[in-house]
This record gives C-alpha cells, structure tokens and sequence, in this order.
C-alpha cells in the first residue's frame, strides 16, 4: 500500500471512481488541483457519483487525508496517460468564486506532501512542466483556480528546499533585491533579507520582480507569473433547486443543487453539451440545464450567460 506517512485515511476508497493499479505506468509527476470549494468533509463523498477522485486533499488548516492508494490510479487529470503516471492533489479552498482563495496552512502542506512524494519517488528536483503540473496542463478547465495557480511555484520552491535541507532558496549575499530589471539598479526599491518581505514590496509596486545576486529572477518566475487572463463566461443561476448532475444528461446523478444567484465561470472557449433536447453547461461540482436547445436563449432558461 502507497500512502504518504503525512496523510491520514478519510473516506479511503469508499467510491468507484479510481482504478486498480497503474496499467504498467511509473508514476513522474504530481498534479496539483484546487477542490472549487470550501467544504473539506464532503470530499470525496461527492466522488460516489461524480466520475473524478484524486489521491490526496489538504484542508484549510494544511491537513492531509489520503483518498486513493498510490499504487493505484485516481481519475483528476481529464486525460488518461497523465492519470497512469501521476499523483493528484486537492487543495480546499478557503474563500468562493470568483477568487477560490487558498489558505496558507494548505501551500504549506501541499509543499510538504509535495517533497515527500518526490523523494519517494524519485522526482528528483520538482520543476513546473517537467514533474509538477496543474489539472489545466491536461484539461479544458480553470482548475487550480486564479489564486492558486500563481502559487504553484512557490510550492515548488518549498518542496525543492524541504529535500535540499533548507528552510527557502538562499542567494549567496542572503539578500534579495527588488527591481524592475536586473541591469535596472536604479529602480531598485530595497534589498531584503527576508524573501517574504521581498515578494511583498515587489507586489507592491507593478512591473517589479525579487531577484538574487547572481541575476536569477525568483519571483514571479515565467512559470509563476500569472499569463494573460483568460476571456471567461459568467453563468448566473435563475432559479431555486437547479439540479447538478454527475452528468450532462436527464439520467445523470443528482449531485447537489444550486439556488437563484449562484455564479461560475467558465472560459468563453468551452463548449456546451447538448443532451435529452437541453443545453448542459460544466458546473464546479457536475453539470446543469441550461435551458431548452431552441438555438438561443430564452427569458425561462435556468442560467443566465454573460
């Protein structure tokens, strides 16, 4: 049995949704997802109907529970060689749509966790793209949401200190220098020793960035700073009790429900699915109807899109 000496079991394969084994694969990476939402418990209960589970969660206070065996395969990639051969991480959110804020108890066990699956595994040194991914990389999704995918560096970098022996990457001189550009030294707002200290004034002040002494730009990295935002959809709930489904379909699962007000986002380039003569749209926990497939909206359908 593969499980993290940092995890406690909860809920530990008491759904269908996973896979036994890894069909021949070698697990090289680890994904990182956020759960669009803040109730940890219900997780992975929501997983009995929904087709999707993953290995681990991290609650608002950095614990961690394990869901699947690593030795098998948890269905959270959206693609099925990167499920094989990956390890998926759920992070609770602290705060809704539209931020999906994530606590920093839970960036740092994530960090935790995160090295400890790579030592295990033989990872080596984590580097985004490389071994540590995001649900994104594999799926038309917005997952890990807009506040943690910004900060999937930063659990690199930790993870990578936690099994280089130390406490956060250290420049030779022990400052960090805040500028515009590195052969920029005149815009330099202040050398800290402290990185956090650094991140804060570099956030501080648009268009700046942390630097060590030997020109390593170490926050944001290219792979951490935010890319351009994605055009999105808002979908509006009209009415009370709409139903969400595991599904876009009448047969799916009834998964939860949503009342008048409720709001997502999805990015303007995903499709709706049309199904039983209704318009199905992604919904953070399953699929909902939309309203009927006459080719354009109605004054009666249950989202509103803008």
């Amino acid at each position: 049995m593969g499980i993290s000496n940092l995890a406690t079991k909860y809920g530990f394969q008491s759904f269908p949704h996973y896979s036994e084994g890894r069909s021949g694969a070698t697990i090289n990476k680890i994904v990182l997802h956020h759960m669009a939402g803040t109730n940890y418990d219900i997780v992975p209960g929501i997983w009995q109907t929904r087709e999707a589970s993953a290995h681990y969660g991290i609650g608002k206070n950095g614990e961690i529970r394990a869901y699947v065996d690593e030795n098998n395969t948890a269905w959270h990639a959206g693609n099925w060689n990167a499920n094989i051969s990956s390890i998926g991480i759920e992070h609770c959110n602290l705060t809704g749509d539209p931020t999906w804020q994530v606590a920093q108890a839970t960036i740092e066990a994530s960090a935790k966790l995160c090295a400890d699956i790579a030592k295990r595994h033989g990872l080596g040194t984590l580097v985004m793209g490389k071994n540590l991914f995001v649900h994104s990389d594999f799926s038309a999704t917005s997952c890990p949401g807009p506040y943690l995918k910004p900060r999937v560096q930063e659990i690199c970098n930790k993870a990578n200190a936690i099994n280089n022996g130390t406490s956060a990457p250290q420049p030779t001189s022990g400052l960090y220098r805040v500028r515009k550009t590195w052969a920029d030294a005149k815009s330099q707002k202040g050398a800290f020793k402290d990185l956090t200290n650094a991140k804060k004034c570099a956030d501080s002040n648009s268009g700046y960035a942390v630097f060590d002494e030997k020109d390593n730009k170490i926050y944001p990295s290219s792979s951490s700073t935010p890319a351009p935002a994605t055009p999105t959809k808002r979908l509006t709930v009209q009415i009370n009790g709409l139903n969400v489904r595991n599904k876009p379909s009448l047969a799916g699962a009834v998964v939860g429900t949503y009342n008048k007000g409720a709001t997502w986002t999805l990015p303007k380039a995903e499709q709706f699915t049309i199904s039983d003569d209704w318009v199905w749209a992604r919904a953070p926990i399953g699929y909902c109807a939309v309203g009927r497939n006459t080719g354009k909206e109605e004054s009666d359908d249950y989202i509103f899109i803008s």
